[in-house]
């Protein structure tokens, strides 16, 4: 049987310790988290599916204004070590930044006014919904 090397046993003990400790979720409540932009979608397409005649000459623009603000939600993907962290996240995404920046592509986007306000209507639905509920706990 090999014997390890008693100047990387340390090491290798650090190491291992510090992997433990970081999937365990030693930084706050709840363990890894992640941010989910599911309840913003849902958000999103209850206000694309009114059926009154606004709804349906703005639905094409809302539903691919919801689609265009999960692709372009700053946070997609994001993983944090807590649910703490992720709350914090979430919190100090600007909404207002955001909101510009997808009422310039809906703009730029489409020629169409009623596409044009359906997209806009979408990016509202869609950080309306923000909140401390998008932070999930990660699957271990």
């Amino acid at each position: 049987m090999r014997r390890i090397d008693p100047v990387l046993a340390p090491t290798a003990l650090v190491l291992a310790l510090v992997l433990i400790l970081s999937l365990a979720g030693c930084g706050g409540r709840g363990g890894l988290s992640h941010v989910t932009t599911d309840p913003l979608i849902v958000a999103c397409q209850v206000r694309c599916q009114q059926d009154d005649e606004y709804g349906v000459l703005t639905r094409n623009g809302c539903m691919r204004g919801c689609e265009a603000s999960r692709v372009r939600f700053p946070l997609r993907g994001s993983h944090y070590l807590s649910e703490e962290a992720c709350v914090k996240g979430v919190d100090a995404l600007n909404v207002e930044e955001q909101l510009r920046v997808m009422n310039t592509y809906c703009e730029d986007t489409w020629v169409n006014i009623h596409s044009r306000k359906g997209c806009k209507d979408a990016a509202q639905a869609f950080y309306d919904a923000m909140g401390e509920h998008l932070c999930r706990p990660d699957a271990r």
